[in-house]
């Protein structure tokens, strides 16, 4: 799911994985703006400021997400990646081709992580009504 108004208040950023600026597809307006970008276990978040934790203007659970890929193609803007589930995607561009394969690999390794947390979750509940 995703917040687009973002949550008011600082956001606990216990486990960043990894964080740095991309500059992010408008889902409406469709004009790109810069944004910092911190991910922090499943959740991806994005900032006005660097390194300011507080009212986020996008929370990205991605937990609903299914893939992260290249899209260079899609958006004809160099080191552009998308994130896709099944009813949405968001467009991003990274700095360099290097940062991009980074995020690429940080978020599909979130992805993934989530979804095998959430597997194991759902047996563990499932094991209990045994």
């Amino acid at each position: 799911m995703s917040d687009s108004k973002g949550k008011t208040g600082k956001i606990q950023c216990k486990s960043i994985s990894k964080e740095g600026y991309l500059e992010k597809q408008s889902r409406f307006l469709k004009t790109w703006r810069k944004r910092w970008f911190v991910l922090d276990g499943s959740m991806l978040y994005s900032f006005k400021k660097e390194r300011v934790y507080e009212n986020p203007t996008e929370v990205i659970d991605l937990k609903v997400f299914s893939s992260v890929k290249s899209s260079e193609d899609y958006t004809n803007r160099q080191n552009s990646f998308d994130v896709y589930s099944k009813d949405m995607s968001f467009s991003m561009v990274a700095p360099s081709s290097g940062e991009k394969e980074d995020w690429i690999r940080n978020i599909g390794r979130a992805i993934i992580t989530s979804r095998n947390n959430w597997q194991t979750d759902y047996n563990d509940k499932d094991s209990d009504s045994d």
